[in-house]
């Protein structure tokens, strides 16, 4: 059975704060709405988009959800790890029957991301898989049974990658890290945003 694809995602005005110094408002929201869109899409090529749930309370958000044809399940004023475990309970609550299903949790500034590479985090024989980020630190690819899920305490922030492993741990789950160079890379600084205009800048591309 196709497993849970849950997209956490700000509000467009909010997200990429880093990237302040280098991009307008303007031009950080039309980023992260592109982000969202190519997110979305890549779902889309793994699973039903009825499977698929983007997590934000903000209404443009929501509606930009709504135009792709999928759910947006939020509720405000939570931060990430508390928006999580909200969304899991409610959707999971819905239909009993999706306890026996994995949920993946999708960032939408894997920008380098593709069905291709995240097949095999879908298909790893581990209770668990964590795809770090490039300095081990982060947390880019997150996948749980969902009836771990319910109980599992998201820990997005410093060092999530060593702490989701230990919390895995705790409650008893197999534990595979996969290490694909396109999953751990995410734009989140200056210095990532000009390597991903790079991908653009190749002969192909002029």
């Amino acid at each position: 059975m196709q497993p849970l694809i849950l997209i956490p995602c700000k509000s467009f005005v909010a997200g990429k704060s880093r990237l302040s110094t280098v991009l307008s408002p303007e031009r950080r929201d039309a980023l992260c709405r592109s982000f969202l869109v190519n997110t979305v899409t890549v779902a889309a090529n793994l699973v039903t988009r009825t499977r698929i749930h983007v997590v934000s309370s903000d209404s443009k958000v929501s509606a930009l959800a709504s135009d792709l044809g999928v759910h947006c399940e939020g509720e405000a004023d939570i931060d990430l790890n508390s928006a999580l475990t909200w969304s899991v309970a409610r959707i999971l609550a819905r239909e009993q029957e999706k306890l026996s299903l994995d949920i993946l949790i999708l960032p939408i500034d894997l920008a380098r991301s593709s069905p291709a590479a995240i097949a095999p985090v879908l298909a790893a024989q581990a209770d668990a898989v964590v795809v770090p980020d490039r300095l081990e630190q982060g947390t880019n690819l997150l996948r749980l049974p969902a009836d771990a899920a319910i109980k599992f305490r998201f820990k997005y922030g410093d060092d999530s990658f060593s702490r989701h492993r230990t919390e895995a741990e705790g409650l008893g789950l197999t534990i595979e890290s996969l290490r694909d160079p396109s999953l751990c890379f995410d734009v989140d600084t200056p210095a990532d945003y000009a390597a991903w205009l790079d991908d653009f800048s190749g002969p192909h591309h002029r």
